[in-house]
């Protein structure tokens, strides 16, 4: 069986999520490919024989943008999940460097990913890619993808029930992932170690990003928003809590 199970959703990008189904079947190590197919019209639908490369897949019509690949999380059933957007184009080997990342670090992570934020020491989110470097570097959330232990999933929803985040019909997942593993578990947020290898790259390519959230003019009110609000429920920063250096 497979230790992975890789999560992407189809909406209005299908040429995307086919270069991505291939990347995936390229991998280096073996996945699942679970897709979230909530495509609004027939001009979006995949064709028969990329369907035919997804082990699983989950229709509807109502649209949650990014918190539509947790829907099915009661069938998530690996001991990992991938999570990544439909704007990044992986390298044949992503998916064995989160592996080994993971193990390295001895599973005692919250979320693992290459692209991540940190929070200002006033409690302002900034859209500012943390760089990575030879070691694992810790954030405050790590956006765009995401390598997480599925028992530990759980949390994201219990956070938003406690919390009672429903205003916003979009959520911001990235954010109430990170945020809520942390929150429970202590579970932190890393970027993974750069070896200099593109094929483990994330974005060995960036394909097309129309219709990205982050293009919407309240995206970054509706971030900030967001922060505040788990702020007050008592979510601290590394500004608060500082950074773990126990990894190498």
């Amino acid at each position: 069986m497979n230790v992975v199970e890789t999560v992407i959703i189809n909406w209005k990008r299908p040429a995307n999520i086919e270069k991505i189904i291939t990347a995936l079947r390229s991998q280096t190590v073996p996945c699942t490919v679970t897709l979230c197919d909530c495509h609004p019209s027939a001009e979006y639908a995949l064709s028969a024989p990329t369907l035919e490369k997804v082990d699983r897949i989950y229709r509807w019509k109502h649209n949650l943008g990014a918190y539509s690949r947790y829907l099915p999380m009661i069938g998530f059933d690996h001991p990992y999940t991938f999570l990544i957007d439909d704007d990044l184009l992986p390298g044949c080997q992503c998916l064995e460097a989160f592996l080994e990342a993971a193990l390295q670090i001895e599973n005692e992570f919250g979320v693992l990913g290459q692209f991540g934020r940190i929070v200002s020491a006033e409690g302002y989110y900034r859209a500012v890619n943390i760089p990575r470097n030879d070691r694992f570097r810790e954030v405050d959330f790590i956006v765009q993808a995401y390598f997480v232990k599925t028992c530990n999933l759980h949390n994201l929803l219990r956070f938003r029930w406690e919390t009672g985040y429903f205003e916003d019909k979009l959520p911001e997942d990235d954010l109430l992932l990170c945020a809520s593993l942390k929150y429970y578990q202590d579970l932190r947020c890393y970027l993974t170690p750069w070896n200099g290898n593109p094929e483990t790259l994330l974005n060995q390519h960036v394909l097309d990003e129309s219709f990205a959230l982050s293009s919407r003019k309240d995206h970054y009110y509706r971030r900030q928003k967001f922060i505040d609000r788990i702020t007050c429920y008592g979510w601290k920063s590394l500004h608060i809590t500082g950074e773990r250096h126990n990894y190498i």
